[in-house]
């Protein structure tokens, strides 16, 4: 006799998840309620630093990050309380020297006192001995960043002190040039790198400047040529290829210091490479704060780096906007900075040296100018990842057959194609302004389309991206998909030339940003190599919460789980069938973490509730050394056989909300209500339409709609044909409407707005 089909597909699931190591829970059809929740894992909780509590929440009084101006006297600062101006008494640091000394450059530039300029020379002298003692040993060296470029601001801020003369030092000329000749990149025999990657920028900078800087060389035509050649690699398409916090920024210091010492003002002003320099700015937080994305360092990675960029930015343009991202920067750093002291590597590569750059091309003429305050959709140039240098040729002209020559970086390039990149939704650029940012790129692992990788309020980490290694997928906050059984149609990557496991494409059909809400709508095709599409819709409330709306349309069917997630610190102690607390006690700076301060915030991460889905709390950190950082999940989890045409909906409200009692005992209230998980009630979430009604206290009421068909909708005495809307009522009047597509907008049977033609209204 046949079995019943459910039955069956309830012992495929139970299988299927026993197999992949899951703690078993079925879904059956007819609706069944799913189990409570349940823990993976031996849960990690973290206790909150006794020191913090009693800590004044942050508020518009209560504001713990500098909102000072930043001077050269506030980059000689840092470099005084750092400690590494005690180098000049023993400044022979070997391969290490061209960094650890540039607080002494600083001071030498800042004072005029030539013992700092002498220590530099001494450790430059002893950089050169232990330089050619690895060449002698291994037949060359692999210093390529920031090295080369370093030595040449060496150079011009020695020379101009007056303290080198290469005519009387000829052991400098000679440092150059050997550092140049006997620079192999990826410590191999191999040379003259291609592509817009950080190693082929480091060696096309260290040629193009030593050929520039001594044109009498017999090497310098090929250099020049070389130099010329790999440049253009990044810009032709004014770009370049890591969508990451890591090497993005070795190759992006690469460009900008060899662009600074060859006097090359185009790459600061031309229009075509303003998008780039421009991504670099809006990605920082209200508060000054880095978001990690991709492979990354932890929080605020890579801020020093951004802080020269921005200063060198600003010096060369004269834009007031540069200067206002490096002064956010700055007082960000300033507020880590007794986190900094505690770390070797963040304060100093993290820190004290970049901030020495920062001093040497700070123009203190050019006055800060707030950015544009909106949302933004980010682009950039389409990443491609090739197998060899042959699949290469077909991008990059002009490659040297010689097999020892000319090999395409990590076999990363660009293309013509501009893809969406971030999406920022902000608030503003005042202090404590609610922030998101969200990772739009299909290419480049580790993937992560439609994840938000970050978000802040009043200065508080509420969610951050992993700590990651460049893998294929990072489930960062959006919906992913497990095949349960194996088998179900992937669409690989056909081309054999291309070495990616497969291709999404991303869209952002919708994209409206208003006085005080933003809405945009992100579609992802072959969603993670699955027959999927996934449209992901945020419905961002300025300085309130964030909605999101996850529809999966699956093109054919298969034996799935699918779970929406959301990562963190701590989860708790507040924890229902379908909502949770969360925050962030002390984010992880880098690799060997440093946690760094972190101000009291929470954040109740709350799905829409699902009768067939059940919600699991995730310690990832045992099983996942990359999660440490980040090492608590919750996935709000469905599974089942999907079919072709079927439609998943997952709809999440992010809420970021005053301290719990449980972790502040002071008894303050926030200034303004905040709701609470009891007061979030989607009226209706289907694929079609979501109502949601959102209550903070008595007095108010907040109500959002996602509606892209446009029809008429009815629910709850509110009435609309608006695509994407949000209402707020305070005291029982409308003081705030954001919406799009809209002909009118009624509550209780009183129009709040009605309008001839279908069109954005906000008030």
């Amino acid at each position: 006799m046949r079995r019943p089909l459910t039955a069956v597909l309830c012992l495929l699931i139970a299988l299927a998840a026993g197999a992949a190591g899951a703690v078993d829970f079925s879904v059956a059809a007819g609706g069944e309620q799913a189990p409570a929740i349940e823990r993976v894992g031996p849960p990690v909780f973290y206790m909150k630093d006794v020191g913090d509590f009693g800590v004044p929440v942050p508020d518009a009084r209560h504001y713990p990050i500098p909102q000072t101006p930043v001077t050269k006297q506030t980059y000689t600062q840092w470099i005084e309380d750092s400690g590494h101006l005690q180098y000049v008494d023993h400044p022979q640091h070997g391969h290490f020297a061209p960094r650890h000394l540039l607080p002494l450059l600083a001071k030498y530039v800042d004072t005029g006192d030539p013992k700092w300029g002498e220590a530099c020379l001494v450790g430059l002298q002893d950089y050169y001995r232990v330089l050619q003692e690895e060449v002698k040993q291994d037949g060359w060296h692999s210093y390529f960043n920031p090295d080369p470029m370093l030595l040449g601001v060496y150079r011009r801020y020695l020379t101009q002190g007056g303290i080198l003369d290469e005519q009387r030092d000829t052991w400098f000329r000679d440092l150059l040039l050997f550092h140049a000749r006997s620079l192999h990149v990826w410590n191999t025999p191999q040379t003259f790198w291609r592509s817009a990657v950080h190693r082929a920028q480091s060696e096309g900078a260290s040629k193009g400047l030593t050929a520039l800087w001594y044109p009498d060389i017999p090497e310098a035509a090929e250099w020049q040529q070389y130099a010329a050649t790999v440049k253009d690699d990044w810009w032709k398409y004014r770009d370049y290829a890591q969508n990451d916090l890591n090497y993005s920024f070795l190759c992006l210091m690469a460009i900008a210091l060899r662009a600074e010492l060859e006097g090359d003002e185009a790459v600061w002003t031309d229009p075509g490479v303003k998008p780039m320099w421009d991504r670099l700015l809006q990605e920082i937080s209200p508060d000054g704060a880095v978001i990690p994305y991709g492979c990354n360092g932890g929080w605020n990675a890579n801020a020093a780096d951004r802080l020269v960029i921005m200063e060198l930015l600003a010096a060369h343009t004269q834009d007031g906007r540069y200067k206002f991202g490096a002064q956010k920067l700055m007082n960000y750093l300033l507020y880590q900075e007794s986190e900094y002291l505690k770390h070797y590597m963040l304060l100093g590569p993290g820190g004290t040296e970049k901030i020495a750059l920062a001093y040497l091309f700070c123009d203190e003429g050019v006055k800060p100018m707030a950015p544009e305050s909106g949302s933004q959709v980010l682009y950039r140039h389409e990443t491609l990842r090739v197998r060899n240098k042959a699949a290469g040729a077909r991008h990059l002209p002009n490659l040297d057959p010689d097999p020892m020559k000319a090999n395409v970086d990590c076999g990363l390039l660009l293309t013509e194609r501009v893809l969406p990149n971030k999406l920022v939704l902000r608030s503003g650029w005042n202090p404590g302004d609610f922030f998101a940012l969200v990772d739009l790129f299909p290419r480049h692992d580790p993937l992560n389309p439609a994840g938000i990788v970050g978000m802040t309020r009043w200065g508080s980490c509420l969610a951050m991206a992993s700590e990651t290694a460049a893998r294929l997928n990072s489930g960062e906050n959006r919906v992913l998909i497990n095949d349960l059984s194996g088998s179900a149609p992937l669409r690989f990557n056909t081309d054999p030339g291309l070495a990616d496991s497969y291709y999404q494409e991303v869209e952002v059909p919708v994209f409206a940003d208003l006085k005080g809400a933003t809405f945009a709508t992100v579609t992802v095709s072959n969603y993670n190599g699955f027959p999927v599409k996934y449209t992901r819709d945020f419905l961002f409330l300025k300085n309130r919460f964030l909605v999101t709306r996850d529809l999966l349309e699956f093109e054919k069917g298969f034996l799935a789980e699918v779970a929406s997630v959301f990562n963190t610190q701590n989860i708790g102690p507040q924890v229902g069938t379908h909502w949770a607390n969360t925050f962030y006690n002390r984010p992880w700076a880098w690799y060997w973490p440093q946690p760094l301060k972190n101000p009291s915030y929470d954040l109740w991460v709350y799905f829409s509730p699902r009768p067939d889905c059940k919600l699991q709390v995730v310690d990832r950190s045992t099983t996942d050394p990359n999660m440490r950082s980040v090492p608590g999940q919750l996935r709000y989890t469905w599974r089942g056989a999907t079919q072709a045409g079927q439609k998943l909906l997952f709809t999440e409200a992010y809420v970021p909300h005053y301290p719990t009692s449980e972790r502040n005992g002071g008894g303050a209230q926030p200034a303004v209500p905040e709701p609470t998980p009891a007061g979030i009630n989607f009226l209706v979430d289907t694929p079609e339409v979501t109502v949601g009604r959102i209550d903070s206290g008595l007095d108010w009421t907040e109500w959002v709609v996602a509606n892209p068909g446009g029809e008429k909708v009815e629910q709850g005495g509110l009435a609309t044909d608006a695509r994407f809307a949000y209402v707020a009522v305070v005291q029982g009047a409308v003081q705030t409407v954001n919406a799009v597509g809209a002909s009118f907008l009624s509550l209780e049977g009183k129009d709040v707005f009605r309008q001839a033609e279908r069109g954005n209204h906000e008030k």
